[in-house]
């Protein structure tokens, strides 16, 4: 027998994104559903992966200023905080094939770091923690199997047979998201032809509270900051986008020749590395939903827009559209307004898609200049970067906004 739940808005997916989502809006009143993939115990517990080098989640995302005061607004950030988390007061960038560096510092900014290194299963945590104690239904375990619309009322049909309807649905379901190809938004995407190794090293050095990044031809470096329950800060989260080839190559080594090829990579910034965990790859593809609405339905996060993790923006860009698509709802809510009206989604598109547009278009940029070989390219870049590090107030400029700095 079909079982029937009426929502005034269904989210679709629990992951980071989603969750903050359903929480907020449940936060302002409205009536919401919240359908989960995966059990909610699975999704909470510690991956079998997490095993080596103190048990770190490979999966770790930079949170920016603008990011965490979405969290404490939810009221999470202190459950997020009160576990392993490693804010980061500096993050050095630099041409591994010249001389151009580039250094933000929090000081200079008066800020008390220009972000935070988090693992993404303590903010699912903390947001599954606090849904327990919320309004929203949590439909987990079981995944969406079709679509369907009638009217004002928007349904969605689950591999268990029952449908739920809503006057919205916002897909919150990835990069593959299902929901985006039956309703039917097509995408703009191309294939970088690069993997990104993610896993998670031990150090000689102390990373010192700093970001780092280099840069080469064949594709970025990234060392992240970790912080263990003691307080040791000899540890980092790398993600290293490499040309596939590349990176299967460097997949292939075993444990002391693929740290060997670290060392070399980060030119021994932070001494020999010590440890390493089990590596994975995966291939890396920019992908951008054409639209964000259709009739009754909204994409956030991943299933509107996908981007190239050298800058680590993937997560803050989800949470921009969760900040944006409260607040529309928020206002709609007050003068009665529902939540499926036309003139609400409009304004959302409107403010998430060229400022996510921008961020992916420079983030673009970066990747074909620092790509390229030729020496006029890299006299550019190199110059380019130690001009910028000079010019202490746009290059501050640029680092507020990035991290959502009023």
């Amino acid at each position: 027998m079909t079982e029937q739940a009426n929502f005034d808005i269904l989210v679709v997916g629990g992951g980071m994104v989603g969750s903050a989502l359903a929480l907020g809006l449940s936060r302002q009143g409205w009536r919401v559903g919240l359908v989960e993939g995966s059990e909610r115990k699975a999704l909470l517990q510690a991956p079998a992966e997490a095993t080596g080098v103190d048990g770190f989640d490979p999966r770790v995302s930079a949170i920016s200023i603008a990011s965490q005061r979405l969290l404490e607004q939810l009221g999470v950030w202190a459950d997020i905080a009160a576990g392993r988390h490693c804010p980061y007061q500096t993050m050095t960038v630099w041409d591994g094939d010249g001389t151009g560096r580039i250094q933000f510092e929090a000081a200079e900014l008066r800020a008390p770091a220009l972000g935070t290194i988090v693992e993404n299963r303590r903010i699912v945590q903390a947001l599954f923690a606090a849904l327990a104690d919320s309004t929203v239904e949590l439909i987990d375990g079981v995944r969406v199997s079709g679509w369907r619309q009638e009217g004002d009322v928007r349904g969605i049909r689950l591999e268990d047979g029952r449908t739920l309807t809503a006057r919205l649905v916002v897909a919150a379901d990835g990069a593959h998201s299902r929901l985006r190809q039956w309703v039917g938004l097509p995408t703009r995407e191309w294939d970088y032809d690069q993997q990104a190794i993610v896993c998670t090293v031990q150090t000689a050095r102390s990373h010192g509270f700093t970001a780092w990044q280099r840069f080469s031809p064949t594709g970025p470096l990234a060392f992240l900051p970790l912080l263990t329950e003691s307080g040791d800060e000899h540890f980092c989260s790398i993600v290293w986008s490499q040309d596939t080839e590349e990176a299967r190559r460097l997949m292939a080594l075993d444990d002391n020749a693929f740290k060997a090829e670290l060392e070399r990579a980060i030119e021994q910034e932070l001494g020999a590395v010590e440890v390493v965990s089990r590596r994975y790859a995966f291939p890396l593809r920019q992908r951008h939903a054409k639209d964000y609405i259709a009739s009754g339905f909204a994409l956030v996060g991943d299933a509107a827009h996908t981007i190239h993790p050298l800058a680590g923006q993937g997560a803050n860009l989800g949470y921009g559209d969760v900040r944006v698509l409260l607040d529309e709802l928020y206002r709609a809510r007050k003068v009665g307004t529902p939540p499926d009206h036309e003139r609400v989604l409009a304004r959302y598109q409107r403010r998430r898609k060229g400022e996510n547009l921008a961020v992916m278009a420079a983030m673009e940029g970066f990747k074909q200049l620092f790509g390229r070989d030729e020496l006029t390219a890299r006299w550019l870049r190199n110059t380019g970067m130690n001009w910028l590090n000079q010019l202490g107030p746009v290059k501050n400029r640029i680092a507020a906004e990035a991290m959502g700095l009023d």
